[in-house]
């Protein structure tokens, strides 16, 4: 069976896609090394993955990182260059760790492609790249097409030392005919794994045969903690902003629990880092929970309040669970307007959404008979991309091209 080195992005919206694919990959006999920060090894190691640990550069568990509503050219800058070196950081755990025991395959995250794309050029093995969000390529990128994600501009000094960096660790690995701009775009990989349905991916008919739209990885039996809907027989709603804290969470998190009680619903909330005292006083319809045994919940919800992070948009769909999005982050309010645009739920400015706003999507959301068959034929198109066997095909079919 195959060796697979499969290299993470530390944080829990692009490690939690891969699980049920190392599971399936471990299922069929194959060895795989998990490359993420030591906070994630007892989720790995539960896969039956080896994890090599390195030191991350990112806080344990985010905590203490603030992210801003509305990033300005300078944080991006500044991300950008933060992320390279987060992505190379990797490279000495990984090569002391495996010795002369080189992988078969590399598979990388794509935003933490540096290590990733550095090996399979070096060491000369095939790759595959896995998107847990909205894929690009050469000619469509959904997110200089979003015009509220300032973009700093290419002669911005960090983006300058970026680049620097990433050109020194190319001549380290004897890549110097490999450019800068060839090897952060990704150019000449083959084999892109994408976390979504085709349907619900951005300009989705510029997407050739390298893109393989196997959606959501569910983990078959996840989540089974004995949780039960209440015996109230209220509606449930589910209410998560995600596991990153930005500016407001806690008051707009109390204006969303406002509404499900508005609404008559049973509220299921994930607190993540909001301070439970925050909310006031609640009645006794709401529960909460510093995290959300989620797919047990989206199993009996009748709506989802959301962040509109791509892995909790695609769970609910995968579970036929209509959303109202209160999107915090660039990434997040692209994907609330396609929800939106596809009439999957709505979309609400989380500025200015008050609980009586919230409230009212709600409703739309659950008593719409258009959005409930949008939802259903969604959530066929989720099931028809064939999930973590799927994709655990499509690595196996890299490792074919090179035996």
């Amino acid at each position: 069976m195959a060796h697979i080195l499969l290299i993470q992005y530390p944080a829990s919206g692009h490690i939690n896609p891969t699980l049920p694919v190392v599971e399936e990959l471990v299922r069929r006999g194959h060895r795989v090394s998990f490359v993420v920060s030591e906070d994630y090894r007892e989720i790995v190691e539960a896969t039956g993955a080896r994890m090599l640990a390195y030191p991350s550069l990112v806080p344990p568990g985010w905590s203490g990182v603030e992210i801003p509503l509305h990033p300005s050219g300078d944080e991006l800058a500044r991300a950008h260059i933060d992320m390279i070196h987060e992505t190379l950081t990797p490279l000495p755990s990984i090569v002391a760790s495996l010795g002369a025991d080189r992988p078969d395959v590399v598979v990388y995250d794509v935003l933490g492609c540096a290590a990733g794309r550095m090996l399979s050029l070096a060491w000369k093995v095939p790759s595959v790249v896995v998107c847990p969000t909205f894929a690009e390529n050469e000619t469509y990128s959904p997110y200089t097409a979003a015009a509220d994600i300032p973009a700093p501009g290419p002669d911005h000094p960090l983006l300058r030392q970026a680049a620097a960096v990433v050109r020194t660790a190319l001549d380290a690995w004897g890549l110097r005919h490999v450019t800068v701009p060839e090897f952060l775009s990704g150019a000449g990989e083959r084999c892109w794994l994408v976390f979504l349905p085709r349907a619900f991916q951005l300009g989705e008919n510029t997407f050739d045969e390298r893109y393989h739209f196997v959606g959501p990885c569910l983990r078959s039996g996840a989540d089974d903690t004995g949780w039960s809907p209440p015996p109230s027989g209220r509606p449930v709603v589910l209410v998560s902003l995600g596991t990153l804290h930005y500016d407001g969470s806690a008051a707009l998190l109390r204006r969303a629990v406002e509404a499900t009680q508005r609404e008559g619903a049973h509220a299921v909330v994930a607190l993540g880092e909001v301070d439970p005292a925050a909310l006031g006083p609640l009645g006794e319809h709401v529960e909460l929970h510093r995290r959300v045994p989620q797919l047990a919940v989206l199993r009996h919800a009748a709506a989802f309040v959301s962040h509109a992070g791509m892995n909790s948009t695609m769970e609910a769909l995968a579970h036929g669970v209509p959303l109202v999005d209160l999107p915090q982050t660039g990434e997040q309010r692209m994907v609330a307007r396609r929800v939106s645009g596809l009439g999957l739920g709505c979309a609400l400015d989380p500025e200015t959404a008050t609980a009586a706003h919230i409230a009212r999507a709600l409703h739309l959301v659950r008593t719409s008979a258009a959005v409930r068959d949008r939802v259903a034929r969604m959530r066929a198109a989720v099931a028809a991309g064939g999930g973590a066997r799927a994709a655990a095909d499509l690595i196996e079919s890299r490792i074919a091209v090179f035996h």
